[in-house]
């Protein structure tokens, strides 16, 4: 419909309304008054809508809330989910002395319209106001929008805008400013939450109150929710993208939730958040959760999610006993489903700077914490608690590719499992405001982890990586400089394999295990610690110490109960580098979506050479790489990475950059040479050892290797390993023909 059509069809309404002896309503005005700009507004708005515009006589002879409210409600009488309808207001500056109520199947279209808040309540909310055991039930208001608008609260000390039992509500190019004592936004009991090109500024709170958030993902309960029905519905279906937060407490979380009844599917991408004054992401109870590409300067702490007990945890049969509603749920103890966290891509820079002065947190990057109760919890003032003792871990997070700036623990995660903490940089500096003992990377409480690996830690105030009371599978490819204290402390703990480390210039050991077992300790590079390279305590083990080198290091190693092969006290110049991608394969390219990022961590050789290594794009509009080789994608294109060893041995990486997507790997085998065919044991030759090791598992003893690595002994390539492979490498130990290629590089 263009815009002389619809004019005319609003004047000829506004006649018949006259004729009629009827007040002329809001949709009587034109488009032209309604809204500087009404064809770009046409433009975006499909055919399939209905629209009232609210004329600027209306908004002068009734107010801008009675004007607008009034359209509001014309379109609740009219609008369908095939039809929906479209109120906009004219552009302009309007005090507003009390709510807008938006209904289903509508959009307040708010685009130039700034509102400031005259009264004390809420400014907009979706649907009606209801009794704590009155009212909605389930999720009822459906297809919901707010496009544009500018909403001043004044430093009122009420939520701005609220949604609750809600399908489909819809943020968008929306700006908040000066809430006090409040959220921003409140939302409970929504299934489809959209906030996207937001804007979220200047939200004060004084310490003892309980307003943190700017956008609230809440439960359904009347300490927490006023003027909601009291219900178990939990917040799914979350998309905050694109939006901008600065100076307000928390930006985004939560601080309730509901027993065996997650928030769900939350999504937090391309955010930009500064001087937050406690926290820029806080979820509690979140499952399905992708926080990804964000940007967060200056907060005390940057992203943390938190188990069901860390907070306000209801129930579902006292929310449904107050609410007259159904319970979903089961109060009884249930062992936590896949959580499916993912934080990725981000970039925190300066965090840790101020002390968070609502509560005493120690100051954290990336926190995931689960929580053990070994009794019922106690219920509280708002009668959240009463929860079944039991281990309510975090089950599934991936902490990956994350530049962390940090003046605290950069990584921290307890009571968790299906971990992994992987090619992420995190650079430290000393914590002036909170005292505590920080780490680079911290694991303790029963956590189970398949990998730390590939990270970059830097200037941790204690140690680089702490392992407390965990099981670890791979510790590998880690790089860590200049620590307060050990560069690896391992505690009461498994490990499986500890790989290919570098740990350089440790104030004490380098590699420090108490009470420990681990099966592999190889290949690890430690140098110039002020105590030892690598000391394991006589209360732990590892079944095979094998290839380290430990340079500069002022005490002698301690190797405990450990089976010790041959390491070294030197190093070598470094020959050749692959840029490692899972096993026996080497990065050759990848393909990343605009905002994601990935690390390069090259794999020396010899392992016990020492190299330094710097990263250059050929077009860093594209994509950029930092010195401790954070490769950022930028805009659509191609780009070419190159990483060049301190003596001269450079290697290029082809990236492509799109406009969506994750990050791929091309992958192949290694172009450098860096495994022998039946050296299992991955001394760089073949030899009577590898003979031997390979009889011992046909006949079923154990060996300190994994199947992978023993499948190098399977030289006819059969695809079996068996007396005819041993046969064939005695053979070529004794120089006898040999028809496989035993001993060759790949």
């Amino acid at each position: 419909m263009t815009s002389m059509i619809k004019k005319i069809l609003s004047l000829s309404l506004s006649a018949v309304i006259a004729a009629s002896g009827l007040a002329v309503s809001a949709s009587a005005a034109t488009p032209d008054e309604a809204v500087t700009g009404a064809d770009s507004y046409e433009a975006q708005t499909s055919a399939a809508d209905d629209t009232i515009y609210v004329s600027r006589q209306s908004v002068n002879n009734s107010g801008f809330r009675y004007a607008v409210q009034s359209a509001l409600n014309e379109a609740a009488g009219k609008a369908t989910a095939k039809k929906p309808y479209t109120v906009v207001a004219p552009s302009g500056s309007y005090d507003l002395n009390g709510v807008l109520r938006l209904y289903s199947n509508t959009t307040l279209y708010l685009t130039g319209v700034k509102l400031k808040r005259s009264g004390s309540g809420n400014m907009l909310r979706v649907g009606d106001e209801d009794g704590e055991n009155t009212g909605a039930v389930g999720y009822v208001y459906s297809n919901a929008r707010l496009v544009g608008g500018t909403f001043d609260g004044n430093n009122g000390e009420n939520t701005i805008i609220k949604a609750f039992h809600t399908k489909g509500f819809t943020m968008e190019g929306v700006t908040l400013l000066n809430e006090k004592e409040g959220h921003m936004t409140e939302f409970a009991g929504v299934d489809g939450l959209t906030v996207r090109g937001c804007t979220f500024k200047d939200q004060l709170l004084t310490p003892g109150n309980y307003g943190y958030e700017a956008i609230q993902l809440d439960v359904l309960h009347p300490f927490h929710i006023t003027n909601g029905r009291c219900e178990d519905l939990p917040m799914t279906n979350v998309l905050i993208e694109n939006c901008y937060f600065e100076n307000v407490p928390r930006a985004i979380g939560s601080h309730t939730t509901v027993h065996n009844n997650p928030h769900n599917n939350i999504t937090i991408r391309n955010n930009t958040f500064k001087d937050i004054t406690s926290i820029a992401i806080q979820g509690l109870n979140w499952t399905n959760a992708d926080i990804t590409s964000n940007y967060i300067e200056n907060a005390p702490r940057g992203i943390t999610i938190y188990t069901e007990p860390g907070g306000c945890t209801y129930l579902s049969s006292k929310l449904a006993s107050k609410g007259g509603t159904t319970s979903h749920v089961s109060d009884s103890y249930k062992a936590p489903a896949a959580s499916n966290i993912n934080i990725a891509y981000n970039t925190l820079k300066k965090i840790g700077t101020s002390d968070d002065k609502y509560a005493s947190y120690s100051s954290q990057g990336i926190a995931v914490l689960g929580e053990k109760l070994t009794s019922k919890s106690s219920v509280d003032s708002d009668e959240s608690g009463g929860l079944p003792a039991g281990d309510y871990y975090i089950n599934g997070a991936d902490i990956h590719d994350n530049y962390i700036d940090i003046r605290g623990n950069g990584v921290r995660v307890e009571d968790a499992r299906d971990i992994k903490v992987r090619f992420n940089t995190i650079i430290c500096s000393k914590n002036t405001v909170h005292n505590d003992n920080y780490y680079g990377i911290v694991l303790r409480n029963n956590v189970s982890a398949s990998a730390v690996s590939y990270n970059t830690i830097k200037s941790a105030e204690v140690n680089g990586i702490q392992i407390d009371d965990c099981t670890v599978n791979t510790i590998q490819y880690n790089r860590i400089e200049n620590t307060g204290k050990y560069g690896m402390g391992i505690y009461d703990s498994t490990i499986t394999n500890i790989y290919d480390n570098d740990i350089i210039g440790t104030k004490s050991i380098g590699l420090f295990m108490s009470n420990s077992l681990a099966e592999e300790l190889q290949w690890n590079r430690i140098r110039n610690c002020s105590e030892e390279g690598i000391w394991i305590t006589s209360d732990s083990k590892a079944t095979l110490v094998k290839s380290n080198t430990t340079t500069g290091c002022s005490g002698s190693n301690v190797y405990g109960w450990s089976t010790v092969d041959s390491n070294y006290t030197s190093s070598k110049a470094l020959t050749s580098f692959h840029i490692p991608w899972y096993f026996k394969t080497e990065r050759a390219g990848a393909t990343m979506g605009i905002g994601t990022a990935f690390k390069i961590v090259p794999d020396v050789r010899p392992t016990n050479a020492f190299a330094s290594f710097t990263y250059t794009s050929s077009d860093s509009s594209v994509a950029t790489v930092d010195s401790y080789g954070m490769v950022f994608a930028k805009k659509e294109g191609s780009t070419t990475i190159k990483v060049t060893s301190n003596n001269g041995i450079s290697k290029s990486y082809p990236v492509t950059v799109t406009a969506d997507g994750g990050v791929s790997h091309l992958e192949k085998k290694p172009s450098t040479p860096n495994i022998l065919l039946g050296d299992i044991d991955s001394s760089g030759a073949v030899e009577n050892t590898d003979a031997t090791f390979l009889q011992r598992h046909i006949v079923y003893i154990s060996t300190p290797y994994t199947r992978n690595t023993m499948m190098r002994g399977d030289v006819n390539k059969n695809g079996k390993l068996e007396i005819t492979d041993v046969t064939f490498i005695q053979r070529y130990l004794i120089g006898a023909s040999n028809p496989y290629g035993i001993g060759k590089k790949y």
